[in-house]
C-alpha cells in the first residue's frame, strides 16, 4: 500500500479518536486504551478487546462521522463483553447480533448510522443471536468450522503485542493520546475472516495470545484469561462512565445498559471493593486538568491519588432487615476499611428516624452491628444527620432493601452506593441518583 495512503489513514483514524474524546468522552476514553493498527484484511474497522484494527482504504474512503461511529460501536461491544462471550456460536450470526443490540444505543447517543443498520432494543447479544434465523449450512465455509474456546478466538498469536489497556485517558503515546502502529507491525490477525454486514464495525473474538497456561497458538481464552479480560473492561467501563458523567456527556441509555451488564456479571463484593477503592484513590479532579490534552484544546480532568477521610455507612434498620445478610455486608466493609485505612468510619442506623450513630477508626470497627430500630423506612434522616454533623464522606454506603420513596430533595455532594439486599419487583422504587449494588442471591 502506498505510504501516503497509510500515513493519511493513520492520521484520520487517530483524529477520530480525539474527536470522540471531545464530543463523546465515554466512547473516546474506551477507544484511547486500544492501540490502532492498520489491517488491510479488514472490511472496515474491528476491535478484539486489545487493539483497534482498521482498513486503511476504508478509512480513506469514509467520512469522519462514519469512522467515529464504527469506533464507538466496537468499543461499546467490548465494554459489553461481546468479544469474550461467543463461545461456540456461529461467528457471522454473532457479529450480526452484536450490531443489532448496539445500534439502538449508538443512535440514542447521537451517532448517525446507515439507514439499513437495524436495531433491537433491550436485548442481550445472546437473546438477539437466538432470534436470528439459523445460517445456511452451505454458506458456512471455513469460518463456520472455526474452533472456539470461551472467546472463540478469531485472532492469532500476534495479538499479544496489543496493550491490555488498564490505564486512563492520556496514557497512550502520541500527541493526541494514540500512536497508530505501522502496517509491518499489524501481525497476522488479518488472516481472520472479516465480516461486517452493516458497515458499522466488527467485534472480533478476544485472542488467546498471552493466555497463561495455554498454547499461544490455540484458539479461545482459558476461563481465567477470559475473566481477567472482562475485569479489565469492567475497570475501563467504570472509568469511562465516571469521565463522561463528570463532563455531563453520558447518554442515559448507554449508562443504564453498560452498568446493568456490569452489575449482572460481577460479584457484589468485588463491586463494593472497587467503588470504595475508587473513592479513596481514583477520584477525578477538574481543578487539576489532564495536561496531556491541554495543547489539543481538550480540558479533561486528571486523576488525583490521596487517602480517604471518612466512609459513611447508613443502615436501614426497618422491620424487614435480615441480620444474616447485614452480617455479610458488615464483614466486607470491615475488611475493605482495614485495607484503605480511612481516618474514620461513621455508622448511622436509620429506619424512619436516626436510631443510633457511632464513629470508629478503621482498625476499631466492631465485629458486628447491634441493630436498633425496626420501624418504617425513610431515606432522608440519615443524610440529614450527616449534613447536620458536618460529615462529608469520600463514599456513603446505604444498606437497604430500596423499599422506600422518601429521598432527600437534592443529591448529596458525595458518591452514594445503595447496597440493595432485596430482589423487589420491577415496579418498586429505584435509586434517583448514586449507584446500586445488588447483593441478593
Amino acid at each position: 500500500m502506498a505510504p501516503s495512503i497509510q500515513a493519511e489513514s493513520a492520521r484520520r483514524v487517530s483524529g477520530c479518536v480525539t474527536e470522540l474524546l471531545r464530543k463523546q468522552p465515554f466512547f473516546g476514553s474506551l477507544a484511547l486504551r486500544l492501540p490502532l493498527k492498520p489491517d488491510p484484511a479488514r472490511e472496515t474497522l474491528a476491535a478484539d478487546g486489545r487493539t483497534i484494527r482498521y482498513s486503511p482504504r476504508w478509512v480513506g474512503d469514509s467520512d469522519a462521522h462514519r469512522i467515529e461511529a464504527a469506533i464507538a460501536r466496537v468499543v461499546l461491544a467490548c465494554a459489553l463483553k461481546h468479544h469474550t462471550r461467543r463461545q461456540g456460536r456461529d461467528p457471522e450470526r454473532w457479529q450480526r447480533s452484536s450490531q443489532l443490540v448496539t445500534h439502538g444505543l449508538l443512535r440514542d447517543a447521537g451517532f448517525a448510522l446507515p439507514p439499513e443498520a437495524e436495531a433491537w432494543e433491550g436485548m442481550s447479544v445472546e437473546q438477539a443471536y437466538d432470534r436470528l434465523p439459523e445460517p445456511d449450512e452451505t454458506d458456512g465455509g471455513d469460518d463456520a468450522e472455526q474452533p472456539a474456546g470461551r472467546g472463540g478466538a478469531a485472532g492469532s498469536p500476534d495479538d499479544s503485542s496489543g496493550d491490555t489497556g488498564e490505564g486512563m485517558p492520556g496514557e497512550s503515546s502520541g500527541d493526541d493520546g494514540q500512536q497508530p502502529e505501522t502496517e509491518s507491525d499489524s501481525g497476522t490477525q488479518g488472516d481472520a475472516p472479516s465480516h461486517d454486514p452493516s458497515g458499522t464495525g466488527e467485534v472480533m473474538d478476544a485472542a488467546a495470545a498471552g493466555d497463561a497456561g495455554d498454547d499461544p497458538g490455540s484458539p479461545g481464552l482459558s476461563e481465567a484469561a477470559a475473566t481477567a479480560e472482562e475485569q479489565a473492561w469492567d475497570e475501563a467501563m467504570h472509568q469511562a462512565l465516571s469521565l463522561a458523567r463528570a463532563e455531563g456527556k453520558l447518554p442515559g441509555a448507554v449508562e443504564e445498559t453498560v452498568r446493568g451488564a456490569h452489575l449482572s456479571r460481577v460479584d457484589w463484593r468485588t463491586l463494593l471493593r472497587r467503588r470504595m477503592t475508587d473513592a479513596a484513590k481514583s477520584d477525578y479532579s477538574w481543578s487539576a486538568p489532564n495536561l496531556r490534552f491541554i495543547d489539543g484544546g481538550l480540558y479533561l480532568p486528571s486523576i488525583r491519588s490521596e487517602g480517604i477521610d471518612a466512609v459513611a455507612v447508613l443502615v436501614d434498620t426497618s422491620g424487614s432487615l435480615p441480620t444474616g445478610i447485614l452480617g455479610e455486608f458488615w464483614a466486607e466493609v470491615r475488611e475493605i476499611a482495614a485495607e484503605l485505612q480511612p481516618e474514620r468510619v461513621v455508622v448511622v442506623q436509620v429506619d424512619a428516624a436516626v436510631r443510633d450513630a457511632a464513629e470508629y477508626a478503621a482498625s476499631d470497627l466492631p465485629g458486628e452491628i447491634a441493630v436498633r430500630g425496626r420501624g418504617g423506612t425513610d431515606f432522608r434522616p440519615g443524610f440529614d444527620w450527616l449534613e447536620e454533623h458536618g460529615v462529608r464522606p469520600g463514599v456513603c454506603l446505604y444498606f437497604t432493601d430500596m423499599e422506600c420513596s422518601r429521598y432527600p430533595d437534592a443529591q448529596p455532594p458525595f458518591p452514594v452506593l445503595w447496597i440493595n439486599w432485596s430482589d423487589p419487583p420491577s415496579d418498586w422504587n429505584r435509586e434517583p441518583w448514586g449507584e446500586r449494588i445488588d447483593i441478593a442471591a
